[in-house]
């Protein structure tokens, strides 16, 4: 068996860092930063090494995940930090944020100019799915780069699909959480209904969750962990929902209805976690 890849690993945050502790534990060497090193301290425990720059970390790995929050993020930590132009040729620079098909387009170019590969791998299934490697990772880019990449995939992730070039992943990934918003729509209203019918909220959750009714958006509402990330200030919602909008008017598509349920989210979402902290 040949020697594993070098990892690196950037965006410490509530999935980055169950993944990057996935990727260490499954034997690969993994070098990480965080501007803060409180994030980074997260994995003292572990063989990780901390890398005193990005570029600096950039050049000891084969494969880099970028896990930040959103478009200027990753444009700031991989282009203007100096970690692509460290990156070796040959090296794979993943992407597991969710942002506009065009911002991994655009470092796809500029990485192509320095012989580096781009993989936009967003992934799916939040901090539980992290930390029990279950993730899904949706994959654009070319086969050569995810057979680099996927070994280190499967050590945080159940499905690894390749949708097919860069920018497909990011695609499929905002269709996905804009189904999961229309979703929890959905179920906010179908809770609310139980409740006006006379039902308690919490055994209608319960039932509904081991019946054909189930669904994401109402696993949202039943895991206190995961609303409060949805509905708090630090939330993707609003970005996720700008973004598929932005696609879909783009070749004239922006009146389709499930951005018109994704779109009711936000306030939804609002008035829901107002009313449960007053109750």
């Amino acid at each position: 068996m040949g020697q594993k890849p070098t990892a690196g690993f950037i965006g410490l945050g509530d999935q980055g860092t169950p993944i990057a502790r996935r990727i260490v534990e499954a034997g690969y060497p993994l070098t990480i930063w965080a501007r803060r090193e409180a994030s980074t301290a997260l994995l003292s425990d572990t063989a990780a090494k901390v890398a005193a720059t990005p570029a600096a970390l950039a050049a000891d790995c084969d494969i880099i995940g970028i896990c930040v929050v959103n478009d200027r993020d990753v444009e700031q930590v991989t282009i203007e930090s100096g970690l692509l132009d460290a990156m070796r040729p040959g090296s794979v620079l993943a992407i597991h944020s969710t942002l506009l098909p065009e911002t991994v387009i655009g470092l796809d170019k500029a990485a192509r100019a320095r012989g580096v590969h781009v993989l936009d791998a967003p992934v799916s299934g939040g901090h539980n799915g992290a930390k029990a490697g279950t993730m899904t990772v949706m994959v654009g880019g070319t086969s050569d780069a995810l057979d680099i990449a996927r070994p280190v995939f499967n050590s945080f992730a159940r499905l690894v699909a390749h949708l097919g070039p860069v920018g497909s992943g990011q695609l499929i990934k905002l269709l996905n959480n804009n189904l999961a918003y229309a979703n929890v729509v959905a179920s906010i209203d179908a809770l609310e209904l139980a409740e006006q019918l006379g039902m308690d909220r919490e055994v209608a959750i319960e039932v509904i969750k081991l019946s054909s009714g189930a669904s994401n958006g109402l696993a949202i509402l039943a895991d206190p962990r995961t609303f409060r990330k949805i509905s708090g200030p630090g939330s993707n919602m609003p970005k996720d929902v700008h973004h598929l909008a932005a696609v879909a008017e783009a070749i004239g598509l922006g009146d389709a209805p499930l951005l018109a349920l994704s779109r009711t989210a936000q306030s939804k979402i609002a008035e829901l976690a107002a009313r449960l902290s007053d109750a």
